[in-house]
């Protein structure tokens, strides 16, 4: 998380220097500015922490597109009028917090859950021995909050009006089912108010990376970066012809492609025009593998002589999906779990498409 600390008075700069030595020991990158008039006496400050250039409403609105997470140091009312004509989404708004300048309370006012103000409220509160003042009703609560849920598990909220209500209901305590695609493990023990259900029709949050019917009640929450989809073809096919293969694909197997990590091929595939510009259209990744590394995996693929006759392995599209999502899961870019082929070999003309997965398990905590 990338940190912006600002301070206005000569106490204020003392708070902010505390803050900044925290967030950094948390391994946060963090930077220090100062507005206001400044004392000159106030030499140390002047060498950690940088003039603010601009009137901080002008220096906020850059900070809101430059910082993950923005700490005012001083009154609330300061950062409220600051951070007011920049609000656009609660689910990208950085997240703001307020710190008085006697470090005595910290404050998260923005992205609480989403942008992580609140976590961030009690990590920093924790180093300054501070109070933090957490306002939301499922923290005071102890309840479960959807949103802080989809965002500790990578899962993106596909409904505001359904997470909305779903929040709300589970304040006024009603029960709720949670259905999980067989990829995806959890806990034994669930928080309050919620049970799995194997009904994905009864299930008032359905995790699940396909493509589901708009008539479902439940809010569904798409695992990202889950599918990698595995490719082979013919040298030089066009990229129109790769694009509607991938289209046909994702449509009839109803995979979302929201929960698409992206295309794994072998490298003697590494620069081919059609794939590159799939890619490009999409925004995926392309990995690519050697033919040993290929062959080196263990499993029950579809095999072709031909292929490896001409590529030095006997399936490319099969076995290049499952070692793409062995290393999203070694990388930690969505947890660990087992590496699945989820899809075998399709073949269409002068193509051939497989998709692999690799589960996780969800954390309700």
């Amino acid at each position: 998380m990338k940190t912006a600390v600002i301070s206005f008075t000569q106490n204020g700069n003392a708070c902010n220097r505390r803050i900044i030595t925290g967030l950094k020991m948390a391994g946060y990158t963090t930077e220090g500015f100062y507005g206001g008039r400044y004392k000159e006496n106030d030499s140390l400050a002047k060498e950690i922490l940088r003039p603010a250039a601009k009137k901080v409403a002008e220096w906020t609105k850059d900070a809101f597109e430059k910082y993950d997470a923005i700490v005012f140091v001083g009154a609330a009312a300061i950062a409220v009028r600051s951070i007011a004509p920049c609000l656009k989404d609660k689910l990208t708004d950085p997240a703001v917090l307020v710190v008085d300048e006697k470090s005595q309370y910290v404050i998260p006012i923005l992205s609480g859950h989403v942008g992580g103000a609140n976590a961030l409220a009690v990590q920093l509160a924790a180093y300054l021995q501070a109070i933090p003042v957490i306002t939301t009703a499922t923290d005071i609560q102890g309840l479960f909050a959807v949103d802080v849920f989809a965002v500790k598990n990578h899962l993106l909220i596909t409904d505001r009006r359904k997470a909305k209500e779903l929040s709300a209901s589970i304040l006024e305590y009603e029960q709720k089912l949670v259905y999980a695609d067989a990829m995806l493990t959890h806990e034994a023990v669930l928080p309050k108010y919620l049970s799995i259900t194997d009904e994905v029709e009864k299930a008032d949050i359905i995790i699940d990376y396909h493509r589901l019917s708009d008539n479902m009640k439940g809010l569904q929450l798409i695992p990202e970066k889950t599918v990698w989809i595995g490719i082979g073809c013919r040298k030089g096919t066009e990229a129109d012809m790769i694009k509607a293969a991938i289209r046909y694909f994702l449509t009839e197997h109803a995979i979302d492609e929201r929960s698409v990590a992206g295309i794994a091929s072998i490298d003697v595939k590494a620069q081919e025009q059609g794939i590159l510009d799939a890619c490009r259209e999409y925004n995926w990744p392309f990995s690519t593998f050697s033919a040993e590394k290929l062959c080196a995996l263990e499993g029950d693929f579809t095999a072709s002589e031909f292929v490896k006759s001409h590529v030095g392995v006997d399936n490319v599209c099969e076995r290049s999906a499952l070692c793409a999502a062995g290393e999203n899961e070694e990388n930690g870019i969505i947890g660990h779990g087992e590496t699945i082929l989820l899809i075998r070999k399709e073949i269409m003309p002068g193509i051939t498409l497989a998709a692999a997965g690799t589960g996780r398990r969800l954390r309700f905590e």
